[in-house]
């Protein structure tokens, strides 16, 4: 059976490393072709990154795949494969939807959610402290389309949303967007401490994610399905 999520994942590392191909291996040797940059994940897994030539920036280019296989499968874990050490995902998405109220809590932000500026779909959101939701969260997806060129992946940035809302937005995995909204001042350390402290947990999770293909016309922001809590 294909892991949708696995295939995601494999994408991401195609795009983030402007790469031509790449796959999961189990056993075997290691590939030895320059053109080739791999990872052997802690569980065994060997992800395997092809390009087209041999990349002249393959230590750059190792320490990036890195980063991403130690999230995707976790840096502890030595007894599980790749498909089963993977968090299922209908879990995933319950998880991160827990995972985002709790980083809402601890950076005393009145809501969380995670979102690509490539769709309209919201991966993931807290339960936000606002009366009209929706319109809140619509108001942070349009800040950051506004300022997206000045974001810098992994790194946190607070933009003004409107007269009465600020947020703290951090690009990441290459494709998504994390946002919490305050409606108060930001105690600055308390809520990049707590966001940084949620962020390889939260990324692990988004990534577990199913696709998702939005609906045709209408809706400005597509939620993921109803989970049950």
């Amino acid at each position: 059976m294909v892991d949708p999520g696995l295939l995601r994942f494999l994408e991401l590392v195609v795009r983030e490393l402007s790469a031509s191909d790449a796959r999961v291996e189990l056993g075997g040797r290691d590939p030895e072709d320059p053109r080739f940059v791999f990872r052997v994940a802690t569980n065994g897994g060997r992800v395997v990154v092809v390009f087209d030539a041999p990349p002249p920036n393959r230590a750059a280019i190792e320490a990036r795949l890195a980063t991403l296989v130690d999230t995707l499968y976790g840096a502890t874990d030595h007894t599980q494969s790749p498909a089963s050490a993977r968090t299922p995902p209908d879990f995933a998405g319950r998880r991160l939807d827990d995972e985002l109220e709790r980083l809402s809590e601890r950076a005393g932000a009145s809501g969380a959610i995670v979102f690509d500026l490539a769709s309209p779909i919201v991966w993931g959101a807290s339960r936000a402290r606002a009366d009209d939701r929706e319109k809140l969260y619509q108001s942070l997806i349009d800040r950051v389309r506004e300022a997206h060129s000045e974001l810098r992946q992994h790194h946190t940035s607070r933009l003004r949303v409107n007269a009465a809302t600020e947020c703290l937005v951090r690009p990441f995995a290459g494709l998504y967007y994390i946002a919490l909204a305050f409606d108060t001042d930001i105690s600055e350390p308390v809520a990049l401490g707590a966001l940084v402290h949620a962020m390889p947990s939260i990324e692990r999770l988004v990534l577990a994610l199913p696709p998702l293909d939005p609906p045709p016309g209408g809706a400005k922001i597509v939620r993921m399905p109803a989970r049950l809590r």
